[in-house]
């Protein structure tokens, strides 16, 4: 399953936790999603979660309070 290579990766190199986010995301579990976002903001400072405002695969989590958290700590306005 691409899910299970993604986090083999993952757990190998500490990178791409934003594409887990993602496929999260199109599976619909936000919960999962926001976890991987986390650790993407955690350890991916500067890379493609700064995406999250602008990109529209987000869009599903934009009504959720973590969204809106997240982006506060990134500094991102709402």
């Amino acid at each position: 399953m691409l899910l299970d290579e993604w986090k083999t990766h993952w757990n190998q190199t500490r990178t791409e936790a934003v594409t887990i986010a993602m496929i999260y995301v199109g599976l619909g579990d936000k919960d999962r999603a926001f976890a991987w976002l986390e650790k993407a903001y955690a350890e991916e400072r500067g890379s493609r979660v700064e995406m999250l405002k602008a990109f529209p695969y987000w869009d599903p989590l934009r009504s959720d309070p973590h969204y809106a958290d997240l982006l506060r700590r990134m500094n991102l306005p709402p």
